[in-house]
């Protein structure tokens, strides 16, 4: 690991109060950090040499990272200064793990498989495994957390295409977006301005809309 990504770690409780954005994401071979403010080609790779990695979450309390490979059909994690060591959280029973979300609040993992067309989750170290929805799914894709409200959010590009919401605990399941939408991918919530904002990869949009699916 890096002399400047060792830094930014070392001070991440700093750069938290300054308020200066950093941005984590998969880049299929590597996961990355960037200083958002200076742009992409300020990034340090954390994780290197991944076969294909999907999604990428982390838990700022335990300095946790995680993230899905869909060549390796695996979960795993790694701490922030320990890059180095990488544990299997999650290996039995996936496919392609598209999508991941971590819940910092309850201490959970949610992810969804868009080949077993399921949306499962477990502790942070993969026991109490749980499948949440296994039926009228065709695709799941992203997966986005509301902690604080209970609930969360997932695309879904089958042949139906659509985004859905529910209590985190797998209650209170509905639509809440499913006209004009196509290749619905990534999907992310601004949690002070109350809005959904997700991509669709047929379209080439970033949309946006009230957590309720209303005012797109």
């Amino acid at each position: 690991m890096g002399a400047v990504l060792r830094s930014l770690l070392a001070c991440s409780f700093c750069v938290l109060l300054r308020a200066a954005p950093l941005l984590l994401y998969a880049n299929r071979r590597d996961l990355r950090l960037v200083d958002a403010t200076n742009g992409k080609e300020n990034a340090t790779i954390v994780v290197g040499g991944l076969e294909d990695a999907a999604a990428v979450d982390f838990v700022f309390g335990h300095g946790l990272i995680y993230w899905s490979d869909v060549s390796e059909e695996a979960i795993k994690r790694t701490e922030f200064n320990k890059t180095e060591s990488v544990q299997n959280v999650v290996v039995s029973g996936l496919l392609s793990p598209d999508g991941l979300a971590c819940d910092w609040l309850g201490e959970k993992l949610y992810w969804t498989d868009s080949e077993t067309n399921r949306i499962e989750v477990s502790n942070l170290d993969g026991s109490l495994r749980k499948v949440l929805f296994w039926q009228e799914l065709d695709q799941p894709r992203a997966i986005a957390l509301d902690p604080s409200s209970g609930f969360m959010y997932w695309t879904d590009w089958g042949e139906v295409p659509k985004i859905e919401r529910a209590g985190m605990d797998g209650s209170s399941r509905f639509i809440i977006i499913n006209t004009e939408i196509y290749w619905p991918n990534g999907l992310t919530l601004d949690y002070q301005e109350q809005k959904l904002y997700w991509a669709d990869a047929k379209l080439n949009f970033i949309h946006k809309s009230n957590l309720d699916g209303t005012n797109r």
